[in-house]
């Protein structure tokens, strides 16, 4: 007995490393818990896009956007049962959840080269993006992709073309008073009778009152030529824009009949008559948005 009293007894000391390797699961427990609140809770909505075409995306490369800055990410693109469609699948940043409402439109944005246009040339060296805008109506996750961003409607009256050619004409296509675009065209087709290509074009709000029952319209696009027997050849343009990307022109006689209103129909005129050039009506305007802006910030431009 006396010789197990007198037996040495274990001294127990902590490692201090032992702490690390606890940290090791502790660590990996929160990571986990921040990817769930990253994808579950601080994340925003996961969105349906179904897109005619999908060509220039990629996953998790491709960003969507709104206002130039990313507000989302593309995570898989893919073909729909019958292959007619591609599904683009985009989780959006919690900040963005409200875009995603009824109404809401979506369109790619990539390099693109018309008549007289270039756009999308940022997407040379970032690649091709989704561009949003946003949604006024119920929360949704579904979407149908639109082929270009959509135009605001701007005041003003819509008026009906009738050309027998179309020429250069083509969407937002300018529409001049003496040099001075005042309007677009919103869209054209081919007549019910196909003898005429109807053409609809804005005229903005301020400028509503230079359009006239009896105004004349022309096609304004390339290079007008004229041979005079005194003064010789005289070449023109109605603006530098006409010459590659086409445009309309109208003018209005001095004794000008009634104010055109919505759906009122024109003829356009393949080029314009010499004498359309003395018509110098006197047409009161409405202030333009710059001048209504001024007149707010400096009362005494107001007349009294």
């Amino acid at each position: 007995m006396s010789e197990r009293t007198h037996l040495p007894k274990a001294i127990i000391q902590r490692d201090a490393l032992s702490w690390f390797f606890w940290t090791l699961p502790i660590g990996a427990a929160l990571l986990c818990a921040w990817f769930l609140l990253h994808d579950f809770i601080f994340a925003g909505p996961t969105i349906t896009i179904y897109f005619q075409d999908a060509q220039g995306l990629q996953v998790q490369n491709s960003m969507v956007k709104y206002r130039g800055i990313n507000i989302g990410e593309v995570e898989s693109l893919k073909l729909n049962d019958k292959a007619q469609y591609v599904i683009v699948r985009a989780r959006l940043d919690r900040s963005a959840r409200n875009i995603a409402r009824q109404g809401a439109a979506f369109w790619i944005v990539r390099p693109e080269l018309k008549l007289g246009q270039i756009s999308g040339l940022q997407t040379i060296v970032s690649g091709s993006y989704v561009a949003a805008q946003p949604g006024t109506g119920d929360p949704t996750n579904v979407f149908t992709g639109v082929a270009e961003e959509p135009i605001t409607p701007l005041p003003g009256i819509i008026i009906t073309l009738l050309s027998d050619d179309l020429d250069s004409i083509e969407d937002q296509s300018k529409v001049f008073y003496r040099g001075i675009q005042v309007g677009e065209v919103t869209d054209f087709r081919l007549g019910d009778n196909a003898r005429y290509i109807v053409v609809h074009a804005r005229i903005r709000e301020d400028y509503v009152p230079l359009v006239r029952t009896d105004t004349q319209f022309w096609n304004a696009g390339g290079i007008n030529a004229h041979l005079g027997l005194f003064s010789g050849l005289n070449i023109s343009a109605e603006s530098a824009d006409t010459l590659v990307s086409g445009g309309l022109a109208f003018a209005t006689p001095e004794h000008y009949g009634p104010p055109a209103t919505n759906g009122t129909i024109f003829y356009v005129n393949a080029k314009e008559d010499p004498a359309w050039e003395n018509w110098n009506p006197i047409l009161k305007l409405g202030a333009t948005p710059e001048e209504k802006k001024m007149k707010t910030a400096w009362p005494q431009l107001n007349p009294q």
